[in-house]
């Protein structure tokens, strides 16, 4: 399929979400959750994810930074750090 080179479409992880209230409560059960137990992992990615679909990078960043430490072979995590760096402006670090 053709991309529209004047209204290009962004790929799913970088559209704007509007938040409803349905989202806003769910944000607010996840924090709840991360407050009795910030090892829940599921939860933390779910968060971030949600936070990078409200473009809220720098948010998203902390907790997908906290599910590394966790879990330092995290796919998911490490992809989310690059997505939330890229959009936040941030320099993506490397490995030496």
């Amino acid at each position: 399929m053709p991309m529209n080179i004047e209204n290009p479409e962004k790929p799913p992880a970088l559209r704007h979400y509007v938040p409803s209230e349905e989202w806003i409560a769910r944000i607010s059960r996840l924090q709840d959750t991360l407050t009795v137990c910030p090892a829940d992992i599921p939860a933390r990615c779910e968060l971030a994810t949600l936070l990078e679909k409200l473009e809220q990078p720098e948010e998203a960043l902390v907790h997908w930074q906290v599910v590394l430490a966790c879990d330092p072979n995290s796919l998911n995590a490490r992809e989310g750090v690059a997505r939330c760096r890229l959009q936040a402006g941030r320099p993506l670090q490397s490995r030496t």
